[in-house]
Parts: C-alpha cells; sequence; structure tokens
C-alpha cells in the first residue's frame, strides 16, 4: 500500500474544495462539518468533470407542501457542469436514478499523520 501526502490539515476549512493529485489522477479533499476529512475522486462520475471547480453545499428536504428545509450543510458535493450532487458521506448522488447504472464518488482511505492529510491506495 502506498501513502501519499495531499495536503495540510490547516488547508482544510468545512465547505472548501481543497484540489490535489495521487500521481496523475486528480482528487479533491475536504473537511465535513463532523470533522472528518473526506478525500474523493476529482472527476465527475457523470461525464468528467473536474470537481475542483464545484461547490460544496447542503440538500433541502420537505414533509409539506410550500416548506422547505436546508439540511446536510458542507456535505454536498456539486459538479460544475451539469449540477449533479453528490454526498461526501457516502458518495452517492443526492437523487437516485434507477433506470441507469448507479453513479458514485471514489472515496479513498484518509488518515491524518501530525498535520499532513495522507491518503491510502
Amino acid at each position: 500500500m502506498a501513502k501519499h501526502v495531499v495536503c495540510e490539515v490547516s488547508d482544510l476549512e468545512i465547505g472548501k474544495i481543497v484540489p490535489a493529485k495521487i500521481g496523475r489522477s486528480p482528487i479533491i479533499v475536504s473537511k465535513l462539518p463532523s470533522g472528518e476529512i473526506r478525500v474523493v475522486g476529482g472527476r465527475c462520475p457523470h461525464q468528467g468533470a473536474e470537481l475542483e471547480h464545484g461547490c460544496i453545499s447542503g440538500t433541502t428536504e420537505s414533509d409539506a407542501v410550500n416548506e422547505m428545509t436546508f439540511c446536510n450543510y458542507g456535505e454536498t458535493l456539486r459538479c460544475p457542469w451539469h449540477g449533479f450532487e453528490f454526498s461526501l458521506v457516502d458518495g452517492l448522488p443526492t437523487v437516485r436514478d434507477t433506470t441507469q447504472l448507479p453513479m458514485k464518488l471514489r472515496i479513498y482511505d484518509v488518515h491524518v499523520e501530525g498535520n499532513q492529510v495522507v491518503v491510502t491506495t
């Protein structure tokens, strides 16, 4: 197993995308509101857009007509090309399409050594 230092913990903020690479493969690093560090593949599984140009936000939910609640702040990654949204918690799309093969973000194993964020591949 190879270890790759991708950034420093001090580079991370909730809602911020930190682009990095593992070899020639783009990745993005982010910090969830829970404090967990998440590293995912840097290309959208839909059509390969560079996710470093996307944004991290949340989702909306509703149990009643004309009522919406903003939730999951800092846990949703939106693709810059077509607006596809993926959960940074589990990598799955926030809206499931059961007619096609499921798209999912690649989630890397990550841990912290001192102030360094390290990905194991």
